[in-house]
């Protein structure tokens, strides 16, 4: 049983750590770099690329032994992460209607002018599962 003070330890340490990453999240969204995925102790080199209209998108993968329940989990972790640093603004939704010969699983972020995609893929050709991070700043 945890006493009181570690308990409110605990939440300032996980409340700590989630304003890392919403900071970190922020960062790479305006202009690529490192991202860590909660809870794994994985990190990604995010990338820029351009998307319709002329603006640009950030996307992170991280990879996964194939259908590894890490995979999953870290996925659940990243979506809840992603959506505490959107805040209770932001509008979710859960998309499946994608082609996709393998698993999929999608959820979309909309929020104050950014759109952010969290996925989860399996790859069976490669033998991997990937949790993706997309996000891109949309017209006001």
């Amino acid at each position: 049983m945890i006493g009181r003070f570690g308990t409110t330890s605990a939440l300032i340490l996980c409340a700590g750590l989630a304003h890392a990453f919403c900071e970190d999240m922020d960062r790479v969204a305006t202009g690529g770099g490192i991202l860590n995925l909660p809870g794994t102790g994985l990190s990604a080199e995010c990338t820029t690329s351009l998307i319709l209209g002329g603006g640009t998108q950030v996307q992170c993968g991280w990879p996964f032994a194939y259908r590894a329940d890490e995979a999953t989990a870290a996925f659940e972790r990243l979506n809840e992460a992603v959506a505490a640093c959107l805040g209770p603004t932001a509008t979710a939704s859960h998309d499946q209607s994608v082609n996709h010969p393998d698993f999929y699983d999608l959820r979309l972020y909309q929020a104050e002018g950014q759109e952010t995609a969290v996925s989860l893929k399996d790859k069976a050709a490669l033998r991997q599962t990937y949790v993706f991070l997309r996000t891109a700043r949309t017209a006001p």
